[in-house]
């Protein structure tokens, strides 16, 4: 699937990779390679981003918004998969280096295209935390317990470290 994939458009292998993400997780992170590198991931996690940040830009965030949007996206991801590593690896005994991790945050990404969409962006952030547990479940090779506990203690460090570079709490 990886040579028929890498033959296509970047557009073309965007949306089947979209598409098998959200809705085959436990196939798509059992297939996942945990090595291969990073621009992979991180181009799909930009174009996720960048239609993350376009939505946002037509919902009257601006142009200082969008680009706001897209750069704390792609930036948080590297932020949150080395917060996932430290956890699952010094708390619950995780076993994936920042490779594969990063590889679970960039395409659990995938529902935060529809992040702008009033109402369903909710639903698109749930969905994300959930690709996010079984992707970490896979790689980290934790039970589904410690990875939510994953999820919710980096999440958690996330929101400390925007909370204290704003200046006090953040309310998403």
């Amino acid at each position: 699937m990886e040579a028929e994939l890498g033959e296509r458009p970047l557009g073309e292998r965007f949306v089947a990779t979209w598409r098998r993400v959200l809705t085959d997780p436990h196939g798509f992170f059992a297939d996942m390679p945990q090595t291969g590198g990073l621009p992979e991931p991180t181009a799909f996690l930009a174009v996720s981003a960048a239609v993350n940040a376009a939505g946002h830009l037509l919902v009257g965030w601006g142009v200082r918004g969008m680009l706001g949007v897209f750069v704390g996206q792609v930036v948080g991801a590297f932020i949150a998969a080395a917060a996932f590593v430290l956890i699952a690896q010094n708390l619950f005994d995780g076993r994936a280096g920042f490779e594969p991790t990063f590889r679970v945050v960039a395409f659990a990404a995938a529902p935060l295209v529809l992040f702008w969409v009033p109402l369903v962006g909710v639903v698109a952030w749930l969905y994300m935390a959930y690709l996010l547990v079984r992707g970490l479940e896979q790689v980290q090779a934790i039970d589904a317990t410690r990875a939510v506990l994953t999820v919710l203690l980096g999440l958690g460090a996330l929101w400390l470290l925007r909370a204290a570079r704003a200046g006090g709490p953040v309310w998403f």
